[in-house]
């Protein structure tokens, strides 16, 4: 019987990733718009190629975390030195059939992921071209981590539940996760993917740290540690707690090769400051005028239990898994789980300043204006997406916590 299991359970899993890389072909966007526009320029300034900015005002790109657009850095050099110097690149109009799109897309009409390669398009209001080799570069590191990410969790249940690994486990908070599947299929040009990757491969390595003491396992969990900060700067609130949490119970060893292996990360920023910046420490990354820090017991309720909003409701499975990992016997399980509460507390009081603009018309940042959400629909609209996008960073622990419930639930009927 539970040879049979394991096998539907691996089924499932293929299931899965044969459907995402089909629907991703199928349905994956192109366009760059809002969040994305910001990784773009950045990896536009690291590239030798260069080019014209797409838009003017890069107010908020150089408040964005580095850590997308430097992962996007390998393949885009690639594209540029390996493929576009055989198969060239064209230029010129959208494809006809093409519909108007939202104000802010970029290229203005909508396009998918498989009509980009070897086109560049133009943005006529900037005088500018959206570039294939820039666009498809953050879209392959995007997917890259997203199956990648996948895989280590899959490979991280098995080393915990060989006999039953429970990698079926993934569809299910995918599904039941509808801003993680949003942020797939609609918005790959965010950096939410490229953070959940790193946060999975982290927690593969992590268990396996943990288990086996070996050094290099430590160092590299360490290294993808180091990815997530610089991808999500506020995960550096779940990395601190995490060292503190091993400090206390014992792991010197092991927080010490967490840190050699992050170690890298403060390398990348200092270099990536440098080529955008001009000096190894600028700060801007930390001024974040697009959200503010406030304690409202109204916005905390918003983003945790509201039915239009919260967490609980729009990714319940990433919340129930988060149970299961604080209520874990196994000390991985546990540090994981108690870590990721000071990361939660964080997000629930990193409000956006728009909800907290008075009037329906355009606030200005930077020069940018910024339109603040229309009446409560807007509000909860906001909400919803921001805490349940961040919170993918967090499915990865969430998965082994489930499967340990599970597994615990399963013992107990026995």
């Amino acid at each position: 019987m539970t040879s049979r299991l394991v096998r539907i359970d691996s089924a499932v899993f293929a299931l899965l990733l044969v459907a995402l890389a089909g629907g991703v072909f199928l349905f994956g966007r192109a366009n760059i718009i809002a969040d994305s526009v910001d990784y773009y320029a950045n990896l536009q300034r690291l590239s030798p190629a260069g080019g014209e900015p797409i838009v003017r005002n890069l107010h908020f790109a150089a408040q964005r975390s580095p850590g997308f657009s430097l992962a996007a850095l390998l393949p885009h050099l690639l594209l540029v030195y390996l493929v576009d110097p055989v198969v060239g690149t064209t230029s010129g109009g959208l494809p006809p059939s093409s519909p108007a799109g939202p104000p802010g897309l970029i290229p203005p009409q909508p396009l998918l992921l498989r009509q980009i390669p070897f086109h560049d398009f133009p943005v006529p209001r900037e005088n500018s071209w959206f570039q294939w080799k820039l666009a498809l570069a953050l879209a392959l590191t995007s997917y890259g981590f997203l199956f990648a990410g996948l895989l280590a969790i899959a490979s991280a249940l098995r080393h915990a539940h060989p006999d039953l690994p429970g990698c079926s486990l993934l569809a299910a908070l995918l599904l039941g996760s509808p801003i993680f599947v949003h942020n797939i299929f609609a918005t790959p040009l965010y950096a939410t993917l490229t953070a959940f990757g790193g946060s999975a491969l982290f927690c593969a390595r992590f268990a396996r740290a943990m288990d086996s003491k070996r050094c290099v396992d430590g160092i590299a969990a360490g290294a993808w540690l180091g990815l997530v900060v610089l991808t999500r700067l506020e995960t550096a609130v779940f990395a601190a707690a995490l060292a503190g949490l091993l400090l206390l119970g014992r792991e010197r060893t092991l927080c010490l090769r967490l840190i050699a292996g992050a170690s890298w990360a403060t390398i990348a920023w200092a270099a990536y400051n440098w080529r955008v910046f001009g000096t190894p420490l600028s700060y801007e990354i930390l001024r974040g005028d697009i959200n503010l820090l406030r304690l409202d017991s109204r916005y905390i309720l918003r983003c945790l239990i509201h039915p239009a909003s919260g967490l609980l409701v729009w990714s319940p499975l990433v919340c129930l898994g988060l149970l299961g990992l604080l209520a874990g016997k196994s000390a991985t399980l546990r540090c994981l789980g108690i870590a990721a509460l000071p990361l939660i507390a964080l997000w629930v009081v990193r409000m956006p300043v728009m909800l907290v603009h008075p009037s329906q018309v355009p606030m200005e940042i930077g020069g940018i204006p910024v339109m603040p959400p229309q009446g409560e629909f807007g509000a909860f609209q906001l909400i919803r997406s921001d805490i349940n996008r961040y919170a993918t960073v967090l499915a990865p622990f969430a998965v082994l916590g489930l499967r340990d419930l599970l597994a615990r639930l399963r013992f107990r009927q026995r």
